[in-house]
């Protein structure tokens, strides 16, 4: 077995005879590359496209050399790789095999697949499997703040089961009191909505303000839209940018392309254009279609 490092060659990895410990390493070394691209390695030419490509095949060979835990890994990869285009077909795949070796969990995420990524497209019976799954989860095991949260959606959406919002908000109530963050965010979304229970904007901003305190970063970012617009409380700059920053930090491209335009007009905050063109940027290179605002303030 070789010696692990940040510029170990993965080629010579792949090609060491099989064992848990190469497994392992495989792994270690994907999950390496892929702070090497988050960190935007990529596009300072530090990091080869051809390097990144192998990440897939390093969890891959991983699953296959016994490190079943690995095949969730490249599951979640090919549904939403670091660069690349998804490929759902693979994603189920993967998810398929993790089911059938036992793999803790499986069952959840290729529920929770299905709902994130095949909503519109998922066949009557894979949603029924997805939801029979889900409640299997949460049957044996009620402490389960994640399979509760996405028994929630699956229900007040209907998601292999007649839709009840009721029965859904109750769900996401006892996910929440778990210390689920995605439960409380989506308390916040009922009371917004009127999802079964009556409007009422008081218990939604406080759900809101709940979930972004603890870190959710969609409630972190619409914490900094409420400040930065009035809705609900009085306009606040200073707390819009905070909340933003704070969305931004954790990867949420709306909030950076809000604090982009707060720092190009100078709106409550000294301007800074350079600033506002990296934070463009950045939520250009995480997917966020930013051209109509940079064209608002020339950019």
């Amino acid at each position: 077995m070789i010696a692990m490092s940040d510029h170990l060659d993965i080629d010579v990895l792949l090609q060491e005879p099989a064992s848990l410990a190469v497994a392992e390493q495989l792994v270690a070394w994907a999950d390496t590359t892929r702070t090497q691209i988050a960190r935007g390695d990529m596009m300072l030419g530090i990091l080869t496209i051809d390097r990144a490509t192998k990440i897939p095949t390093a969890y891959k060979t991983a699953a296959q050399q016994g490190l079943s835990s690995a095949w969730v890994t490249l599951a979640w990869w090919y549904a939403y790789p670091d660069f690349g285009e998804p490929d759902l077909s693979a994603a189920e795949e993967a998810l398929g095999t993790a089911v059938a070796a036992n793999v803790d969990n499986a069952q959840l995420e290729l529920a929770r697949m299905r709902w994130f990524f095949k909503r519109e497209t998922a066949t009557e019976s894979e949603q029924q499997q997805a939801f029979q799954y889900v409640s299997e989860s949460v049957d044996s095991d009620p402490a389960n703040a994640e399979g509760v949260y996405l028994l929630a959606l699956l229900t007040t959406h209907g998601f292999g089961v007649a839709a009840s919002p009721g029965a859904g908000f109750e769900l996401q109530q006892r996910a929440a009191d778990l210390g689920n963050l995605d439960a409380l965010f989506e308390i916040y979304v009922h009371y917004a909505n009127g999802l079964d229970v009556p409007v009422d904007e008081e218990r939604a901003f406080a759900a809101c303000q709940r979930a972004a305190e603890a870190g959710h970063p969609r409630a972190m970012y619409n914490l900094g839209a409420f400040n930065a617009t009035g809705r609900g409380i009085p306009r606040n700059m200073t707390e819009a940018v905070k909340w933003y920053e704070r969305a931004a930090d954790v990867g949420n491209p709306s909030a950076m392309a809000g604090l982009a335009m707060i720092f190009a007009t100078g709106d409550g905050v000294e301007p800074d254009r350079e600033y506002a063109r990296e934070l463009f940027d950045q939520a250009d290179y995480c997917g966020l279609d930013v051209s109509h605002l940079r064209e608002q303030v020339g950019l």
